[in-house]
C-alpha cells in the first residue's frame, strides 16, 4: 500500500484498492485547537481596528462640529472674513476708471487711470489692460478688474477704444477744416512773396491763384528721415502788361505731417519747389518766380524728388 499525498488514504498500486487511515485523536484535537486560536486572534485584531476607526471618526466629527460652529459664528459677524466671503458687496469698478493712450498710432501705449481713490476697495483693487503696447487708433483694449476679499465686481472687465494717438498723415482725407486752411494759407503766403516784385511792378496787371491738387508721398521705410512729404500745388495766373495771361504751377513742400491728440496738424514747413524761369517769359532775373508752366511736367518732377517713397494720394 502506498500513502496518498494528503496522508488520509492508503492505495494499492496493483489493484487500486483504497483504505482510509484513521487520524490520531490527540493530533486532530491539537489541530482544531490551533485553528480556534488563530481565528480568535484575527477576531481580536479586527475588533481593535474597528475600535480605532470609531475613535478616529468620533474625533473627526467633534472637530468638524467645532469648526462648523466657529464658521457659523463668524458668518454672523459683519466684517469678518467669512462673512465678506459669503456675502460680498457688488459694485461697478469702472465708474471712475479711464484708459490713457499715448504715443504714435501703431506704436501706442495704454495706461489705466483711476480718478477716484476714495472707494473702500480702491487700495486693493488691481487693473490689467491688454494689449497695452503697439496700439493704433481704433483698436480695442480690455481692462480686467480683480476684486479684493468681500467685493464682487460687475462687470469685471470693460473694453475701451484706442483714440487720441498721434497719427501720421497717410491720406489727404485727414487734412480738413482748420488744418487744411493752415496749409493753404502758408502756401499762398509764399506764392505772394515769390511774385511780389512782379505783381507790384509795371510788368504785370493782376495775379490770381487757386489750389490745384495735393500730392502726398509716404515713405516705404519707417526709419526714413521724412515719414511723409506733401506738395500743396496751386495754379497761378498772372496778367502781363500787354493783357496776355501766364499760367504757372507752384508747389509748396511740407514734411513729417502728423495729427496729435488735440487734432492740430504739425508739420515741417518747406519752401516753394521748382526753378526760376521769369527771364524766359519776358521778365528779368531780378523779377523771376519759381514753378512750372505745365502741370504734367510738375507732377513728373515731384514724383522723382526722392526715392523710397510712394504716392499715397
Amino acid at each position: 500500500m502506498e500513502l496518498s499525498a494528503d496522508g488520509e488514504k492508503a492505495v494499492c498500486p496493483y489493484c487500486g484498492h483504497e483504505m482510509l487511515i484513521d487520524m490520531d485523536d490527540s493530533a486532530q484535537e491539537e489541530y482544531e485547537r490551533r485553528i480556534v486560536l488563530a481565528r480568535a486572534e484575527e477576531d481580536i485584531k479586527d475588533l481593535r481596528v474597528k475600535r480605532q476607526r470609531r475613535r478616529r471618526l468620533k474625533g473627526m466629527l467633534i472637530a468638524f462640529g467645532v469648526i462648523a460652529g466657529m464658521f457659523l459664528i463668524y458668518l454672523a459677524i459683519p466684517g469678518s472674513p467669512i462673512h465678506e466671503l459669503a456675502f460680498p458687496r457688488t459694485v461697478d469698478p469702472f465708474t471712475s476708471v479711464n484708459v490713457k493712450f499715448s504715443g504714435m498710432s501703431g506704436e501706442g501705449r495704454a495706461e489705466v487711470q483711476v480718478s477716484d481713490r476714495n472707494a473702500e476697495y480702491a487700495d486693493e483693487v488691481k487693473f490689467e489692460v491688454t494689449p497695452d503696447t503697439g496700439l493704433s487708433n481704433g483698436d480695442a483694449v480690455t481692462v480686467k478688474a480683480q476684486a479684493p476679499l468681500g467685493w464682487r465686481f460687475d462687470p469685471s472687465e470693460k473694453q475701451f477704444t484706442v483714440e487720441g494717438l498721434t497719427a501720421w498723415v497717410t491720406s489727404t482725407e485727414q487734412l480738413s477744416g482748420d488744418n487744411l486752411k493752415k496749409i493753404h494759407a502758408n502756401t499762398e503766403r509764399l506764392i505772394r512773396e515769390d511774385w511780389e516784385e512782379i505783381v507790384s511792378s509795371s510788368l504785370a496787371q493782376d495775379m490770381t491763384y487757386a489750389p490745384y491738387r495735393m500730392y502726398l508721398f509716404v515713405s516705404d521705410e519707417n526709419t526714413s528721415y521724412d515719414r511723409n512729404v506733401l506738395y500743396d500745388t496751386y495754379e497761378v495766373k498772372v496778367t502781363r502788361e500787354d493783357g496776355s495771361v501766364l499760367t504757372s504751377y507752384e508747389a509748396c513742400r511740407y514734411t513729417d505731417l502728423k495729427i496729435p491728440a488735440d487734432g492740430i496738424l504739425t508739420a515741417g514747413y518747406g519752401t516753394l519747389q521748382g526753378f526760376n524761369f521769369g527771364f524766359n517769359y519776358g521778365f528779368s532775373y531780378a523779377q523771376s518766380f519759381s514753378g512750372w508752366t505745365d502741370a504734367a511736367e510738375m507732377e513728373a518732377d515731384l514724383r522723382h524728388v526722392r526715392d523710397g517713397y510712394h504716392l499715397a494720394d
